[in-house]
């Protein structure tokens, strides 16, 4: 049995971070399962106004409103209209130190506020589309990509945020959602203007209870929680729409790709790679059918002969999946065997099933394995 302190901070979780009172009790009795003793609300009340390491008053003494310390100024809004391709793609964020008068406006410095861990709600459009978790602290003196406007001088130096993004089905931004999101308002910068335009902004900090808002409509619609984001891995067998359909024991175990959505990332790689080659004047033959290839394309040129292990995610080049098949047919064929990763693919789930685009090619050519760089998934024990 676990303790009332856990219990609290796990029924906090599966409330997006904070609530009322009459809320937390709700979801910690819930997780107990247990009969309760007559004092059991007391119990909470004192955990939650004594442990003041854990949680804190969210609107002030006396409002009933917790929530957790460790999710408190971790949240963020990004508006990325022109820059959501590039970022998206290679999964970071960035912004310029100065504008054309050299002076700092208040939503580039918010940059230097992003610590590992942070939640960013990516706005594109009238819709959030992705919700990142930051991966570390921003790194400085970062050059302008090279993607960005060059007609922006002044832009030349800025912060650059790496940020692991997860694709979500869009959360379409209605009158009535922000009008919502303008009670939660500050009183010096806010996202959308009185008459719910929105403002000339790229990153601002988001309240406690303003992500507490967009989380709870993600989790109404998607069955999602921040944890489930935080937990993403493509290869996770439970999907968002597994989660969608069916009853959950557990929420923040994360999901993973459908075997449809896979295919879709795995055929937009394909293409990418077999157009960069083909438009390099190589013959490309397509081999991914026959598994005990250990490779994917046969590509020759000038007498030439490569052999091509083809990988598309969602995720940074940073790591891919290889199954035991192509590592060895990779030993055996060096310096023949090149490895193509196409990353920061992007499934926009407004789309049924969800389209496939951007995309950034990784190439390692030859491609040498590092046994230092191959990481165990699962172990096989031999009992006899």
């Amino acid at each position: 049995m676990t303790t009332w302190n856990l219990d609290i901070v796990r029924a906090l979780k599966n409330l997006n971070g904070c609530g009322h009172l009459s809320e937390i009790y709700r979801e910690t009795k819930k997780i107990r399962k247990l009969a309760l003793n007559p004092t059991w609300d007391s119990t909470i009340r004192r955990e939650l106004e004594t442990n003041h390491d854990q949680f804190y008053s969210v609107e002030g003494k006396g409002k009933g409103v917790w929530g957790l310390k460790s999710y408190a100024n971790r949240f963020f809004w990004v508006s990325q209209n022109r820059t959501f391709k590039v970022e998206r793609r290679d999964g970071y964020f960035w912004a310029p130190y100065y504008d054309k008068n050299k002076k700092t406006l208040f939503h580039w410095e918010v940059l230097s506020k992003l610590k590992k861990g942070d939640v960013v709600f990516s706005h594109l459009k009238g819709e959030i589309t992705c919700i990142s978790i930051v991966k570390g602290k921003a790194d400085e003196n970062f050059s302008r990509p090279k993607e960005f406007s060059k007609s922006l001088p002044w832009m030349e130096k800025g912060r650059k945020v790496d940020t692991d993004y997860v694709d979500i089905e869009p959360l379409i931004l209605t009158k009535s959602v922000i009008k919502k999101l303008n009670t939660f308002r500050t009183n010096k910068h806010w996202i959308y203007d009185r008459n719910l335009k929105h403002n000339v902004i790229y990153m601002l900090p988001l309240p406690l209870p303003a992500a507490k808002f967009l989380l709870d409509l993600i989790k109404e619609k998607q069955k999602i929680t921040i944890e489930d984001v935080e937990n993403f891995e493509e290869n996770k067998s439970e999907t968002l729409d597994d989660i969608k359909n069916k009853p959950r024991k557990k929420t923040g175990q994360g999901f993973g790709l459908s075997s449809k959505e896979r295919k879709a990332i795995e055929n937009y790689a394909m293409e990418y790679v077999i157009k960069r080659f083909k438009n390099e004047n190589w013959s490309v033959t397509d081999v991914s059918s026959r598994r005990d290839k250990g490779y994917d394309l046969n590509l020759s040129k000038d007498g030439k002969e490569l052999f091509c292990e083809v990988k598309g995610t969602t995720g940074t080049d940073s790591r891919v999946i290889v199954t035991k098949n192509e590592v060895k047919r990779a030993q055996e064929s060096y310096p023949k065997f090149i490895l193509c990763v196409v990353s920061g693919i992007w499934l926009d789930r407004s789309k049924n099933p969800p389209a496939t685009s951007l995309g950034k090619l990784t190439e390692l050519n030859p491609w040498k394995i590092d046994d230092e760089k191959l990481e165990p998934l699962t172990y096989f024990y031999n009992l006899k």
